[in-house]
């Protein structure tokens, strides 16, 4: 009896330090937004096939993948902007690394940073205007073949 007791504290002692995180993540657009299907024309001819969790209110543009600790290989997270703008991104409270792809007005990649640094506050941004920056899961963006030039394709339902 006491050593199942003496387990559930720890268990809720263990849960309860975790919480604050287990609540940010699940409270990520990731899960909270519907998955849309993404195709990335490359420059080379090919496509791929992602999925993708399109986030465009302000709050869910702040939250992005902060406190996610995975992101499935297929998936990514769109950060759409009603009107091309410059964007800058960084990873604070961000436990993955990641791939960013700045895609101009026309759904074109222009601008690729790869591998970003988890929980960095250093500014990672492309001094053009954007509509969109997608984030993957670092390294996939090389792996797929994907590069500057490369078209991207999504329905926002």
């Amino acid at each position: 009896m006491f050593r199942r007791i003496r387990a559930s504290c720890f268990a809720l002692l263990l849960f309860g330090f975790q919480a604050p995180i287990l609540n940010g993540q699940l409270a990520s657009p990731l899960f909270q937004n519907p998955q849309v299907p993404l195709v990335v024309h490359t420059v080379s001819g090919s496509e791929i096939h992602l999925k993708t969790v399109i986030v465009s209110k302000p709050e869910d543009l702040r939250q992005g993948l902060m406190y996610v600790k995975h992101l499935p290989a297929n998936t990514t997270m769109l950060f759409l902007h009603q009107q091309p703008r410059t964007a800058s991104m960084w990873m604070k409270n961000t436990y993955i690394p990641l791939d960013m792809w700045w895609v101009d007005a026309n759904m074109t990649i222009r601008h690729i940073v790869h591998r970003t640094t988890p929980h960095s506050l250093e500014s990672i941004a492309y001094d053009k205007p954007v509509r969109a920056v997608i984030e993957i899961n670092a390294g996939l963006t090389r792996l797929l073949g994907i590069s500057e030039g490369a078209r991207v394709e999504f329905n926002t339902r």
